[in-house]
């Protein structure tokens, strides 16, 4: 037994790590960009940056370019500017530019799937109205690494806005394989782009220069881009793919004031049905939520007011719910998968027979808890 042993530590002291790689030998790469440029792929690199410590006042990334007619051949050539070896194991964001989503996103995931050292888990992101290369340059106050500032922002909306919708590499790869369904992607924009944003200066502020500012979703047909979605119908989406973990409603009590609805739990479920050799698809949205604000004169200890607030947030969701359904009608991508809920009910349809009638069928029950507040009741009168 105790030869085993030796000639296992033997044999472990020699072979060592699978793909071990020196950490004074490799840049990590938290983010990448794509562009065309010259009919080429420029691929964009924010690398950590290895000289920086705590008393430096340099900054934490530093960004490589290189140009390439494969995004693979971009990333090999830019071994050529950087010091290290380019590592993409910790990898959290792809930005991608318009112009390379309008030619196909499809390709350009395949490519990131056949990287061996490339987790599944990044997220995904859109460029709207700007290079994508800009938007990985841009310094951020609150993350010292941007790819992080974006991922921990995607990451927040998702939970508390349901104004976007983060997909990640394997997630985008599983739709766009499905039958009857396209994936969406998040998009990031920026406010008042300059030069002076990419530097520390722009940390250096309580009001930064430059800024990223997060989009609501992008529709894909066929792995392309094909448009964006409002927010209103991206709320919507969210709604119908349950996907809402959180949103606050705004809901009009008076003539020209309002109180917040926000929903803290949401189940939405569907049945599929055929109906004289139509598909039937009838929604069940379930919500329930919490008076957040009140700034209405009605006393809320009434039931009358309070099932009045409950039948105006319905109204709302099923308007942000009929604004989703209006896009889908207007667009080529089946974005919001009625033609795959079809298909897991009734595997042997065809695409020539396809017929829908969309019935919403909304309940929203406000199972949250009324706290202490001045609106309760009237004020005591002297």
């Amino acid at each position: 037994m105790k030869k085993i042993i030796i000639i296992l530590i033997i044999i472990l002291s020699f072979t060592g790590c699978y793909n071990y790689k020196e950490l004074n030998k490799i840049a990590i790469v938290s983010s990448i960009a794509i562009d065309k440029k010259d009919d080429k792929y420029l691929v964009s690199a924010q690398v950590m940056n290895a000289k920086q410590d705590k008393e430096s006042e340099s900054s934490q990334v530093v960004v490589y370019e290189a140009k390439g007619e494969t995004i693979n051949g971009a990333l090999r050539n830019m071994t050529m500017k950087a010091p290290r070896t380019i590592y993409g194991g910790h990898l959290s964001k792809l930005v991608i530019s318009e112009e390379i989503a309008k030619e196909g996103i499809a390709n350009i995931i395949d490519g990131f799937q056949r990287l061996t050292e490339i987790r599944n888990e990044f997220t995904i992101t859109i460029a709207r109205n700007i290079e994508a290369s800009k938007v990985i340059k841009i310094m951020t106050s609150t993350e010292s690494v941007p790819a992080e500032y974006v991922k921990t922002s995607l990451e927040t909306a998702d939970i508390s806005s349901a104004l976007t919708y983060s997909t990640k590499l394997d997630e985008f790869a599983s739709l766009y394989l499905k039958k009857g369904i396209d994936p969406v992607i998040a998009v990031i924009e920026v406010d008042n782009y300059e030069k002076k944003g990419t530097t520390l200066d722009n940390t250096d502020t309580t009001d930064p220069i430059t800024k990223i500012v997060l989009g609501n979703i992008a529709v894909t047909n066929n792995g392309k881009f094909e448009k964006y979605l409002t927010k209103e119908e991206t709320i919507g989406y969210n709604f119908i793919r349950n996907q809402v973990e959180e949103i606050v409603i705004p809901v009009k009590c008076d003539d020209k004031y309002y109180a917040s609805i926000t929903v803290l739990k949401n189940k939405t479920k569907y049945k599929v049905a055929k109906v004289n050799n139509k598909y039937q698809i009838k929604y069940f949205i379930n919500s329930n939520g919490v008076i957040g604000e009140y700034d209405c004169s009605d006393e809320l200890i009434k039931e009358k007011v309070i099932n009045n607030l409950e039948k105006k947030a319905e109204k709302k969701i099923k308007y942000y719910i009929n604004k989703a359904l209006e896009a889908q009608k207007d667009s080529k991508s089946k974005f919001l998968g009625f033609e795959r809920n079809i298909y897991l009910n009734y595997p042997k349809y065809k695409d020539e027979e396809y017929e829908i009638k969309l019935n919403v069928n909304l309940e929203l029950s406000r199972k949250g808890e009324l706290r202490n507040s001045s609106k309760g009741a009237k004020k005591n009168e002297y």
